[in-house]
C-alpha cells in the first residue's frame, strides 16, 4: 500500500481498532497462478499459541479459499472511514489562485498472514458461537446457536470450512487532510459534518473517524 510518511498509521492499537469497527473485510490470495478474493466478516482473535490471529469461515464448496492448503499467503484488505472531500471546502483556495484539486479521505487497514484452515466441528462451533456473539449481544431479543436445532447445526457445520490467519505484518493508512493547513483541516471537518449523506454520518460517528478527525496539522 502506497503510504506517504505523514498518512502512516503504525499504532498497533488503532490498526486493530479499525479492524474490529469495520470487520468486514477482502480476502485476497493467489490460488492456481490467479489473484483471488472473497469478502467476509474477520474476527480478531488468539490461537492456542498466544498469536494474535483473525478468523472466519467460508463454505466449503468455496473452491478458491476452502481448498487453499495451510501456510499459504494472504491478504486482508480493511476499509474505515472514507468521503470524497471538495476543494472548495478549503479556506485557503482564495489564496492560492484556485491551485486545489479533489481528493478521497480514507482510513485502511492491510493485514499480510499466513492462512490455516480448520475442518473440526469443535473448532468451527466455538467460532461461529464468538462472531454470533460480537454482532447480537447488543440486539433486545440476540439470537443465540442454541436456538437452532442441534442436527441442523451439526448440519450447517459440515458445509463450511474454517479460515485462521496468522499475522505477520500490518500496514496502517490514514489520509485525513494531515498535509493541508490547519485552515483546511477544519473546513473539511466542518464540511463533513454539514453533509446530510448518512454515510459520511456514520464514519464520523465512529471512534477512529472523530479520534483521526481531531489531530492537529502534522
Amino acid at each position: 500500500m502506497y503510504t506517504p510518511k505523514s498518512f502512516e498509521l503504525n499504532d498497533a492499537i488503532s490498526q486493530y481498532q479499525l479492524i474490529h469497527e469495520y470487520p468486514f473485510g477482502t480476502l485476497v490470495s493467489l490460488c492456481d497462478g490467479a489473484l483471488a478474493a472473497t469478502h467476509l466478516p474477520l474476527l480478531i482473535a488468539e490461537n492456542a499459541a498466544g498469536d494474535r490471529v483473525l478468523q472466519a469461515h467460508v463454505a466449503r464448496n468455496n473452491s478458491e479459499f476452502a481448498l487453499l492448503q495451510d501456510g499459504s499467503a494472504v491478504l486482508a484488505v480493511f476499509h474505515g472511514p472514507h468521503a470524497y472531500i471538495s476543494p472548495s471546502w478549503y479556506p485557503t483556495k482564495a489564496s492560492t489562485h484556485g491551485k486545489a484539486v479533489p481528493t478521497w479521505n480514507y482510513v485502511a487497514v492491510h493485514v499480510h498472514g499466513t492462512m490455516t484452515t480448520h475442518s473440526d466441528p469443535a473448532w468451527l462451533l466455538e467460532h461461529l458461537t464468538r462472531q454470533t456473539e460480537r454482532y447480537e449481544h447488543n440486539r433486545p431479543d440476540p439470537w443465540s446457536i442454541t436456538d437452532a436445532p442441534p442436527d441442523y447445526i451439526e448440519t450447517m457445520l459440515k458445509s463450511i470450512v474454517g479460515l485462521e490467519i496468522t499475522v505477520q505484518r500490518i500496514e496502517g493508512k490514514e489520509k485525513l487532510s494531515q498535509n493541508r493547513p490547519a485552515a483546511d483541516q477544519q473546513g473539511v471537518i466542518d464540511s463533513l459534518r454539514d453533509t446530510q449523506d448518512s454515510a459520511l454520518q456514520t464514519a464520523l460517528n465512529s471512534e477512529v473517524a472523530r479520534r483521526m478527525m481531531k489531530k492537529g496539522p502534522f
